[in-house]
């Protein structure tokens, strides 16, 4: 399957997908040649391009009409999240981890699936309590 990171989303979560999911393919607008074109027409173009989905941040391709008129007319699949309340390391982290551990489910819910779905994926628990216990080890 082929992949497309729309420009809202950090080119450094490309290589850990790359990575791990090796038999699909993930390129980014930058790559594409196609930063500032317009959803509409970067829909339409993404999708006569080969491309299976758009990864995102952009919630109103969802519920602008013409975005979404395109989605379902071109049955490019939408995979977007909210943008992490983060800066820095701790935002390219947490957006490659959710996309990381959401991939696998969404793979095997495409292949199930006809027409244009979306795929909502639910970012990390940011805080340090919620993700790691640090404990002083004694003898």
């Amino acid at each position: 399957m082929k992949f497309f990171l729309d420009e809202n989303e950090s080119p450094a979560i490309l290589p850990p997908l790359q990575m791990v999911f090796y038999e699909h393919t993930f390129r980014s607008a930058h790559d594409e040649g196609l930063s500032g074109v317009l959803d509409t027409e970067l829909i339409h173009t993404v999708s006569q391009m080969g491309y299976d989905a758009i990864m995102t941040q952009d919630s109103n391709q969802l519920s602008n009409r013409g975005e979404r008129a395109a989605l379902v007319e071109t049955g490019l699949h939408w995979i977007g999240h909210k943008q992490p309340d983060a800066e820095g390391l701790l935002y390219v982290v947490n957006s490659t981890a959710a996309y990381l551990a959401a991939m696998p489910h969404i793979l095997q819910e495409i292949s199930n699936v006809t027409g244009a779905h979306s795929f909502h994926v639910r970012n990390l628990p940011l805080l340090k309590g919620q993700r790691v216990s640090v404990n002083r080890l004694k003898s």
